[in-house]
């Protein structure tokens, strides 16, 4: 770059904006990316889930009181998404991101002195309130470092770290972790380490490469909405996030309730969410290198619902290979869905924060939703009907990945500069 950085003034879209050309550093970017996701959301938020099982004993917490508390952090997260997008867009994601980690960090200790479920709820609320501002800084973090032929892949590479890690933690934290530091209660403290410790690496060893020279409000996020293709990526994060929720919490249950023995239960979501892992990036690099998106996204979801439909009705014996086929669908074109605003004729980095923000809401109204769907349909009807129901949510997706428009490289080389340039670089 020769200086170490120089200001332009620019046009994105219809926003005035100034571009802060600081030395590009895609590694370090994806890998500290990666690091926010697979401490966060890996360690921080998986952690209560892995260990609720000792948690409830404690507290003597129903079921009905463990979905609350559970269901307190999407809350959480719904609240704060359309805050935290519009702060990312006027004071950048390296700011945003830093200081809402900390901040995650304190929530998360604090679940060590809830003695109750209303009060563990409340730190579960704080928590997600932190996820709001965090989540829609990652991509647009990325967009100002990676190459736009790249960046599929490192946002799928920052997701890879959080289902592995998520994976992780439920294989060790109440087995080996919580015995190993004393309890469920000391565990939280030491996820709010380090929590608090890859805020703080975020703060000093990251830079934004761009920030906008006007106010961002929540009313301009909103606006948003009126841009058909935000709609309809909001409407695949709906299903697909609030069908991830729903398959999570409700396929421990289902797996022990079959006959199989918690280790065995524990291995079968592990292996179902190291395959959602695999694909997380191999999806990505697929789309990055033909430079195309809904071939990736529409092939995803019909793998996944053809996968789900089989477990259905599949007898027990065949289900965690197929689990796993639903999660490689699925997981393909996750990373996808996140990184999408980024390239939308309208959107772009300029306003990637705010469209963020109103996809992490709308994913939550379907992390409540879909749950609370899936749990009556087991009730009514056994695990065929739940299963049976997010195969169906998963063929819906394909109505509006086909309205999307296409967003990949490839689509764009008559027009846009090098694909080699950072994406954000090409949107100013």
């Amino acid at each position: 770059m020769g200086a170490a950085f120089v200001m332009l003034q620019c046009n994105m879209s219809d926003e005035e904006a100034f571009v802060i050309i600081v030395p590009q550093r895609p590694v370090l970017a994806t890998g500290m990316a990666a690091t926010l996701q697979g401490i966060g959301g890996g360690l921080g938020w998986s952690v209560l889930p892995a260990t609720m099982p000792l948690v409830a004993t404690e507290l003597r917490m129903s079921h009905a009181e463990s979905g609350f508390v559970w269901g307190a952090a999407a809350l959480g997260i719904a609240i704060a998404s359309p805050f935290g997008g519009a702060a990312v867009d006027r004071f950048g994601p390296r700011r945003v991101a830093g200081v809402a980690m900390l901040a995650g960090a304190l929530a998360c200790a604090a679940r060590a002195w809830a003695f109750s479920p209303l009060a563990l709820a409340l730190t579960m609320l704080l928590f997600g309130m932190h996820v709001g501002f965090v989540a829609p800084s990652i991509p647009k973090a990325l967009a100002g470092h990676v190459a736009a032929n790249r960046l599929a892949r490192a946002n799928g590479l920052a997701l890879l770290a959080y289902t592995l890690g998520t994976a992780l933690t439920v294989l060790v934290a109440r087995t080996v972790l919580a015995p190993l530091v004393g309890g469920w209660r000391p565990l939280m403290i030491v996820a709010a380490f380090a929590m608090a410790l890859a805020g703080v690496l975020w703060l000093v060893l990251l830079r934004d490469r761009t920030t906008l020279a006007r106010h961002a409000s929540v009313a301009d996020g909103l606006r948003l909405l009126r841009n058909a293709g935000v709609r309809n990526v909001a409407a695949i994060h709906f299903l697909l996030f609030g069908g991830y929720l729903a398959l999570l919490g409700y396929l421990p249950r289902a797996l022990i309730e079959s006959g199989l023995s918690p280790s065995q239960t524990g291995l079968t979501v592990a292996a179902w969410l190291g395959s959602a892992g695999v694909a997380n990036f191999a999806g990505p690099w697929l789309s990055d290198r033909i430079g195309l998106r809904k071939p990736t996204v529409l092939l995803g979801a019909v793998v996944a619902a053809f996968a789900l439909a089989a477990v259905a009705f599949a007898p027990a014996t065949l289900r965690a290979p197929l689990l796993a086929l639903g999660a490689l669908g699925g997981g393909a074109f996750a990373p996808l869905v996140l990184m999408l605003p980024l390239e939308l004729p309208g959107v772009g980095p300029a306003k990637a924060g705010a469209a963020l923000g109103l996809l992490m809401l709308v994913g939550q109204i379907g992390g409540f939703l879909l749950p609370m769907a899936v749990g009556i349909a087991a009730q009514e009807g056994g695990f065929a009907l739940a299963i049976g129901l997010l195969a169906v949510v998963h063929v819906a997706i394909v109505l509006p990945a086909r309205r999307l428009p296409e967003t990949g490289v490839a689509a764009q080389q008559s027009t846009e500069p090098s694909n080699d340039a950072p994406a954000l670089e090409r949107a100013a």
